[in-house]
């Protein structure tokens, strides 16, 4: 029989070998709970061991951590694969089509802040078309709080800024 936290760290791998491109860590939980397989404390200690294991990799992004799967990773799903129900493969299918547009935005809206050598907050911004960027700011400001509100605020208008920039640009 299976240990149950295997099943779910295959599920995990098998998401983002399916989503080609690094995921919210957050989609990743989602994606199990939402289908009631497990809870959310299971799915973070699964997400943990297997970033201490080097099968995923996880990279803070402003106030997200994206998650992607390792050459390590995807060798281990693919001596294990057989494992992983074809039923359980297509409830991850369908999600993942389910919520390409999050999966897809996510990942090619990006935004973040760090703190400068003068003590000044630096945002990046960037969006992003099939890799390529088709947009990247960088602002200097006062306050972290400042910063902040300037990350949030792309990731929910950056459609509307980029329109804005295009239209007075071009």
């Amino acid at each position: 029989m299976q240990e149950p936290l295997t099943l779910y760290k295959l599920m995990i791998l098998y998401i983002l070998d399916v989503a080609k491109d690094s995921v919210k860590k957050t989609l990743v939980g989602n994606c199990i709970i939402d289908q009631n397989y497990t809870d959310y404390l299971t799915v973070q200690t699964a997400i943990g061991e297997l970033t201490e294991g080097s099968f995923l990799s996880a990279e803070k992004k402003g106030n997200a951590t994206f998650l992607s799967i390792t050459s390590e990773g995807r060798n281990a799903l693919n001596l294990f694969l057989g494992n992983l129900n074809e039923e359980i493969r297509s409830d991850i299918e369908n999600y993942l089509k389910e919520h390409r547009t999050e999966i897809n935005t996510s990942s090619s809206v990006l935004s973040n802040y760090r703190r400068t050598l003068n003590g000044e907050y630096e945002a990046s911004l960037v969006a992003k078309d099939r890799g390529r960027n088709l947009v990247e700011i960088k602002l200097t400001v006062p306050t972290e709080e400042i910063a902040s509100g300037i990350c949030s605020n792309w990731q929910k208008d950056n459609a509307q800024i980029y329109r804005f920039l295009t239209e007075k640009l071009f």
